[in-house]
């Protein structure tokens, strides 16, 4: 699946999807996609919660600093935990 086709999947819906809103057809989409896509699939909705539009397949550069951001915050805050329980 390309990023083009996970947003298509994603944004499917009778009645549309607002910026950053999980609809049932992000929720299959997420679900159904490989792990990778699916991360790519929940830094979209994040993005589209700071820049308050909808991402298009164009924004796919932005997706993935995105996802780093993300990506860098989960470790730090692994670390941290770590460093706090001395595990």
């Amino acid at each position: 699946m390309t990023f083009a086709e996970l947003m298509a999947a994603a944004n499917e819906s009778k009645t549309g999807r607002n910026p950053g809103q999980w609809t049932s057809a992000a929720v299959e989409t997420w679900r159904a996609a490989e792990p990778d896509m699916a991360r790519m699939l929940d830094a979209a909705i994040a993005l589209e919660l700071k820049l308050n539009r909808k991402v298009t397949a164009a924004d796919e550069e932005l997706v993935l600093r995105k996802r780093a951001e993300m990506d860098a915050a989960t470790v730090a805050m692994k670390a941290s935990k770590e460093l706090s329980t001395g595990r």
